[in-house]
């Protein structure tokens, strides 16, 4: 294969010079020269179709904020109205005993908060009793069903333990008024006792109940 010497009307390959970078300003202006070119009819189609697109971006971003907001301020007002109209009426002698005996009552926790404390709480209490080799199965029960709950910005969920351990009839008692007792614990619900002959002692299995709200709740302490 021979070599030619290139002519004059052939030249390297040489790349294209770019396109000079337009400003944001340049590129609407020519864009809207160019829906100006169009037809009447499609010039207000392209008119239409921006306003629709522009209605649905103000919705979603806007004023599906402003509603969750609105339908949360209904929520709170609601429960305030509730209060207000039983504000005349003199708290009863079973109410002031449950406010001295209880104290301040805490809004819930998160579900997955909630299903961490009650566990920490029963090794807890467990630990200092002396007992060892529990089990612990934890689920979530029925729901509460309070109006009032809803001031707290969600439903309120039961967290339900089963608790199997081994201790004495004299230690039991003591166990659960612990248990009962802790903050983080609202109560056990049941229990079925089986006695060993064996060993003297007995197996319990609790049903032990924190309260957490659900999906979009939201706490404060």
């Amino acid at each position: 294969m021979s070599d030619f010497p290139a002519t004059a009307g052939q030249t390297a390959s040489e790349p294209a010079p770019k396109a000079p970078k337009r400003s944001v300003a340049e590129q609407f202006a020519d864009l809207g020269d160019r829906v100006g070119a169009l037809p009447t009819r499609q010039r207000w189609g392209v008119i239409a179709l921006t306003v629709l697109v522009g209605w649905f971006a103000v919705d979603e971003l806007v004023w599906s904020w402003a509603r969750s907001w609105a339908a949360e301020s209904d929520r709170i007002a609601s429960a305030l109205a509730r209060g207000a109209s039983r504000r005349g009426a003199a708290p009863s002698a079973d109410l002031r005993r449950m406010v001295a005996t209880y104290g301040a009552v805490l809004p819930p926790a998160d579900a997955a908060t909630g299903r961490e404390e009650l566990a920490a709480a029963i090794n807890e209490v467990l630990r200092a009793k002396g007992i060892s080799g529990y089990s612990y199965e934890a689920r979530t029960g029925a729901r509460l069903k309070d109006p009032d709950a809803s001031i707290l910005g969600g439903a309120v969920d039961r967290i339900q333990a089963e608790v199997k351990f081994d201790t004495t009839a004299e230690a039991l008692p003591d166990v659960v008024a612990a248990l009962e007792s802790h903050p983080d614990i609202e109560l056990v619900s049941a229990m079925r006792i089986t006695r060993n002959e064996q060993t003297r002692k007995i197996t319990v299995q609790a049903t032990v109940e924190s309260w957490v709200l659900s999906a979009g709740g939201r706490r404060t302490r």
